[in-house]
């Protein structure tokens, strides 16, 4: 994750930042819905910030790495856990057990573990603080 704010305010190594999605917003006045809203986020290289800079954020690489092993990781061990109790589901649905229901299985694992991943990703957010990275 990396996006681009504007410093709204600067408390020591605590940085307030709004961010915003086009770089046309770091000349705009005008509050508009490309912005989003104002969060708190860590300057731990000391970069010079004052109100009105426009600065690069992003999430700790540790965290980031997590979620990007999380993502990758669970539904492939879904699709591995589905074409392994294939033969269980199919004979609950009393269907015979070919490539067919072996193939159905596994992507059903796939798509319901990505489904999941997708929806605890948006709801749940990563954990530790965003960090300046860069001053433009």
């Amino acid at each position: 994750m990396y996006k681009k704010g504007i410093v709204v305010k600067v408390e020591g190594n605590q940085v307030t930042v709004l961010p915003f999605v086009k770089d046309a917003c770091a000349s705009c006045s005008q509050s508009c819905k490309e912005r989003g809203e104002s969060y708190t986020v860590a300057n731990p290289q000391n970069l010079k910030v004052e109100k009105g800079t426009v600065v690069g954020i992003t999430a700790e690489k540790k965290m980031e790495a997590l979620q990007g092993l999380i993502s990758l990781l669970l539904p492939f061990l879904c699709a591995v856990l589905g074409f392994m109790l294939s033969p269980a589901v199919a004979k609950v649905f009393s269907l015979p057990l070919s490539e067919g229901t072996k193939a159905l299985c596994t992507l059903s694992f796939l798509l319901i573990s990505s489904a999941l991943v997708l929806l605890i990703t948006r709801k749940v957010p990563l954990p530790g603080q965003n960090q300046i990275v860069e001053v433009y």
